[in-house]
């Protein structure tokens, strides 16, 4: 297991799709009001994967999860993408 740190935002969208549960997390915020959770590594490593210039894992879990693209704007045809399951 890997711990990274993510917004609350993206926090937020994985916890929407998983069960209560199934996602290991720090109960406290860090110093920059980020959220620590523990992932396994081959999950990290796909993130990391996935991450274009200047993007944080962040960036990546909500690019995916909820179709926003670099600046912050939902992206219609990603959420159509996601929740087609492609």
């Amino acid at each position: 297991m890997i711990r990274i740190a993510i917004t609350p935002a993206a926090f937020e969208a994985i916890a929407a799709t998983l069960p209560l549960g199934s996602v290991a997390y720090e109960p406290q915020l860090d110093a920059q009001d980020q959220r620590l959770i523990w992932l396994e590594s081959a999950i990290v490593d796909q993130l990391r994967a996935m991450r274009g210039p200047g993007e944080s894992y962040s960036d990546v879990i909500l690019r995916l999860l909820v179709g926003r693209d670099g600046d912050g704007h939902i992206n219609e045809a990603s959420s159509c993408a996601i929740a087609d399951g492609e």
